[in-house]
């Protein structure tokens, strides 16, 4: 039997009826189905719940593993230590072994020989630990085994001289206590266990079997608990598959009790909706059913592109639909033009942007190949922008952009200006008859930005810096010549700023150089390429050893030795040198404590790593981890890491101070603020430049200099160290002036670690020859 709604004679009835029928269906139908969603957003809290305790297990198990294969390293990397493998000293291996497994707080720490030699106590594991760490290839450095229904985790780090001769491993036992005690970490009641793969592949406890195909996602498990959520994380093992498992488990009626509440709720909330569905349904439609044909209509003619209207006959929701309908209509071309206009058009300066530019550039190359023309590519932006923005505000900011934009406009000569984003504009030229213009135009726009700008009430001066690349000499690609267009503008603001440079093809082979120092320098960095070499800091009567300066050192695998000066801006540049600092600082730290007590070691601070907020903890850290006085580490530093204001560099120098560490003004007096930097900040030592001792003994203007900085130092009770001393005359001179301390090649060259450490182990310096 066919049903079927009667017909209505009126819109407005069968809207109310019709609505209010599909409501109640459609609200019978919302509660049965929330009642399925509740349970599912149970079991999907519960699930995700679970999925994040993994996580965080997760975490906590890599936390684990860096800090043991951290503490290992540092054990592994000791020349001692080293020493001892390398020539069988059992007992000082065992010695060594046994504070290492005190200070991480594992019950077993053992050395495996690459003969398969096994030192220290592996526990139950014994003759077995050598296979498993053998089974351990690569960079992987951490591995679970099973064995006889125990499980045991190994954590390694490799013994290096310079070739891999043994490792040294970390064996725990992942027991119920370890369990238990992950257990608490957690924010849920979870159910921690180990199981271990069986012969068939299936995962065992020793009570409960689960299938082989149990993964990493969360799956319902029967428990003793009842039905259960768990999640397994299978344990990379040495070789093959994993040996071991974890296993976490939720019990599915803890997940439930938390909804009941809502449950009764929605009950009560869909009676009341059905009434006022009712209600509202009849009174809407009323007032929608009279007009929505006109509506129809218009709606019909304005998607054929005809211009389209209402008439507007309430002030209601529908009369405003009407109103609003009229003036979308009336708006719909300009704003599709304005659409079009946005496309290819900056928003601030109505420049053309960076794809119409880039559109424009590819049509002139075009039309250049084809007449056998040249183009010229001017890429510039403003000197100093980013401080306008600073201190004047980006609104200032942003007017002033307008302003250049307009000034550049009546410069180009109707050549194509473009804004490529930020503060950089480009300008295409064609220099079909005039081979110069691209010069004269460079010229012209550094001659208009000499004058200061006018702009919001403020008198701004600004420069700009210009590159230039040539179609076809510097490419016959648009995005070719952009790119070397702005490897000019590089140089340029290198130079001086201020000025403009045209493309070379070199620009193009030191960003290459550049690029492949970049990609090198990561690659030393994790593969521990880097060292450090020592030069000695001595006495005004060059015998007795003050100390050492700790110079980094770079001998490429491929390229020999690269030089500071070649890579230490690449990794400013790139935020490497944070990473390297770090490095530096701990590895001048651990050297330093193989010398005398009364030897310090200076260490060089780049200003950005100076700056960086976690400088002070790395300090720290490094003294804390070798062991070594406060005050026999000196932090050097430049005056340049004033540059950008002294109240956070000074905040950072008295934390230095407060933990003992001392504190020397590098490169003194080759700047313009020294003497400021010295009252704001009373610093231990004044190193001064070498421009100064280079001709100290024969130049009476340079003797006079470093008297005075001498004097200087005294009056304010700090030490000085001459740097670049390199004959007897510059230490006779710089003995008699009453230098502290001397550093140079007259005395010794940079030495590497061991070298150092025999030097300092002499009574006297063995000058240079």
């Amino acid at each position: 039997m066919n049903l079927s709604l009667p017909p209505f004679r009126t819109l407005r009835t069968k809207l109310t009826v019709l609505y209010a029928g599909l409501f109640t269906i459609g609200l019978v139908a919302l509660a049965v189905l929330a009642q399925v969603m509740i349970e599912r957003s149970a079991r999907s809290s519960a699930t995700d719940e679970l999925a994040t305790s993994a996580s965080v297990y997760d975490r906590l198990w890599q936390e684990r593993e860096r800090s043991l294969a951290g503490a290992a390293d540092v054990v592994a990397r000791d020349f001692g230590f080293r020493s001892a493998v390398a020539s069988n000293d059992v007992a000082t291996i065992e010695s060594a072994l046994d504070s290492l497994r005190a200070r991480a707080g594992v019950p077993h720490a053992v050395l495996v020989t690459n003969e398969g030699q096994v030192i220290g106590g592996a526990g139950e594991l014994g003759g077995k630990i050598s296979r498993f760490v053998g089974a351990i290839q690569g960079d992987r450095r951490d591995a679970v085994v099973a064995s006889d229904y125990s499980v045991h985790r190994i954590v390694t780090a490799p013994v290096l001289a310079p070739n891999e001769i043994g490792r040294i491993a970390f064996v725990v036992p992942l027991d119920a206590s370890e369990m238990r005690g992950l257990e608490k970490l957690f924010a849920i009641p979870l159910t921690a266990e180990m199981l271990i793969r069986t012969r068939t592949g299936a995962w065992s406890d020793g009570h409960v079997t689960f299938p082989a195909s149990t993964g990493r996602s969360v799956t319902n498990i029967d428990t003793p608990a009842g039905r259960s959520f768990a999640i397994v994380r299978p344990l990379a093992a040495p070789d093959g598959p994993a040996q071991a498992a974890l296993l976490l488990s939720y019990p599915m009626a803890r997940a439930m009790q938390s909804y009941r509440s809502i449950q009764i709720g929605l009950v009560a909330a869909g009676l009341a909706w059905m009434v006022m569905i009712v209600i509202g349904t009849g009174r809407l439609a009323r007032g929608i059913a009279k007009p929505i044909v006109a509506l129809d209509a218009a709606a019909r003619r304005l998607e054929e592109g005809e211009r389209a209207e209402v008439p507007v006959k309430s002030d209601d929701e529908v009369g405003r639909l009407a109103r609003s309908f009229n003036r979308m209509s009336f708006g719909i071309k300009e704003r599709e033009e304005r659409i079009t206009h946005l496309a290819f058009h900056d928003g601030l300066t109505d420049l053309p942007n960076r794809a119409f530019f880039q559109q424009s550039l590819d049509q002139a190359v075009a039309r250049a190949k084809r007449l056998d023309e040249k183009v010229g590519v001017l890429c510039l932006d403003l000197d100093g922008f980013k401080s306008i923005n600073d201190t004047l505000g980006h609104p200032v900011g942003d007017a002033l952009l307008r302003h250049v934009a307009q000034r550049l406009l009546r410069v180009a000569e109707g050549a194509m200006v473009a804004r490529l984003g930020g503060d950089e504009f480009a300008i295409v030229v064609s220099e079909s008859d005039d081979l110069g213009r691209s010069r004269r135009l460079a010229q012209a726009v550094l001659d208009t930005f000499s004058e200061p700008l006018e702009v919001d009430g403020h008198t701004i001066a600004t420069g700009s810096s210009i590159g230039i690349s040539m179609y076809p000499a510097d490419g016959k690609e648009a995005a070719v010549l952009l790119k070397n267009a702005d490897l000019a503008l590089y140089r340029a603001k290198q130079d001086g700023r201020g000025n403009f440079r045209f493309f070379e093809q070199s620009l193009d082979e030191a960003a290459r150089r550049r690029r492949q120092i970049e990609t090198d320098l990561r690659v030393a960095i994790r593969t521990g390429q880097l060292q450090l070499h020592f030069q000695p800091i001595v006495a005004s009567d060059g015998e007795a050893i003050r100390g050492f300066e700790a110079l980094l050192r770079w001998p490429h695998p491929e390229r020999g030795f690269i030089p500071p000066v070649e890579f230490i801006p690449v990794a400013e540049e790139t935020g490497l040198i944070t990473q390297v600092g770090e490095w530096v600082m701990h590895e001048a730290c651990r050297v330093a404590t193989t010398w005398p007590e009364h030897v310090r070691v200076a260490v060089n601070v780049s200003p950005l790593q100076f700056r960086s907020q976690g400088f002070g903890s790395v300090v720290l850290q490094a003294l804390s981890t070798s062991g070594l006085a406060p005050n026999r580490l000196e932090i050097e530093i430049t005056e340049s890491v004033f540059l950008e204001g002294e109240t956070g560099v000074l905040q950072i120098l008295h934390m230095l101070r407060a933990l003992g560490v001392r504190v020397a003004l590098d490169d003194f007096g080759t700047g313009y603020s020294s003497l400021s930097y010295l009252r704001s900040f009373p610093f231990d030592k004044i190193k001064i430049d070498r421009s100064f001792v280079t001709n100290v003994a024969n130049d009476a203007s340079a003797a006079a200099i470093v008297k005075a900085i001498v004097d200087l130092a005294t009056a304010l009770n700090m030490e000085t160290t001459a740097e670049g001393v390199e004959d007897a005359g510059q230490h006779a001179e710089l003995q008699a002036q009453g230098c502290s301390t001397l550093q140079g090649f007259l005395f010794s060259r940079p030495l590497d670690a061991v070298a150092a450490g025999q030097m300092v182990g002499s009574s006297k310096v063995k000058r240079a020859a």
